[in-house]
């Protein structure tokens, strides 16, 4: 049953239950109480099954109505491309996962989400930084890339020489190379911030192994003035 018979249905209790309701108003006054409550029942009992019928039968029509208007459920979906290399991010099948995700890019360079996935994967479930590295100069090589996702690959290749790699120089030789190329953009004020972060550490790092370096000989040489002492008093 479609939605117009019922319709009709819960038009049709509703009428009813209209008649009787002025039926019960032309009664006279002096109307036996039991014939009142006679029809109190029958109205209230056609009003349950009304409700129940509406709620049963044409309420789930009207949404299902509603919602193919408003969201157009009926239409197929558009596949995501990254739908397999999900499926297999689920398994936890790393090498599988960006070997899909290999293929959503080769189909696809322009999208950096699938770039971004494979280094994080390479780096950080697969322990391997170099491939991550690899790829990413193969991806930033592509033609046809708006500066934004060159800017935005660059970054990532920083997270992976910085982060993964230890590899200071090479981390700030691209980071001046996006401020450089991209000024007065937040890509620009973006790697200019970083590139003093990454300075800051340097130099930290540098002052704090020189500190290393002038307290070592210091104990070996004690150690030495210590021991003709220890010697002559024996």
């Amino acid at each position: 049953m479609r939605i117009l018979p019922r319709v009709l249905l819960v038009a049709l209790m509703i009428g009813g239950m209209y008649l009787l309701i002025q039926h019960v108003r032309s009664f006279p006054e002096d109307v036996e109480w039991s014939m009142l409550v006679k029809y109190y029942i029958a109205i209230m009992g056609m009003a349950v099954v009304t409700a129940l019928v509406s709620c049963i039968s044409l309420l789930p029509l009207l949404g299902e109505f509603a919602g193919n208007f408003l969201f157009t459920p009926n239409q197929e979906m558009e596949r995501s491309p990254h739908a397999d290399a999900l499926a297999k991010l689920a398994m936890g099948d790393f090498e599988a996962a960006v070997v899909e995700y290999r293929k959503v890019f080769d189909d696809d360079p322009q999208d950096t989400h699938a770039a971004s996935e494979i280094v994080r994967l390479y780096c950080d479930k697969l322990g391997q930084p170099e491939a991550a590295s690899d790829f990413l100069v193969e991806a930033i090589s592509v033609g046809e890339r708006t500066p934004e996702e060159w800017a935005y690959l660059s970054e990532r290749m920083v997270d992976v020489c910085w982060l993964k790699q230890h590899d200071g120089m090479r981390a700030r030789a691209i980071l001046t190379q996006i401020a450089e190329q991209m000024p007065e953009t937040r890509q620009a004020a973006n790697a200019l911030h970083r590139l003093q972060e990454i300075e800051r550490t340097i130099n930290e790092e540098a002052y704090l192994a020189a500190q290393a370096a002038q307290t070592a000989p210091a104990e070996p040489a004690q150690a030495e003035e210590e021991a003709p002492g220890k010697s002559t008093e024996a």
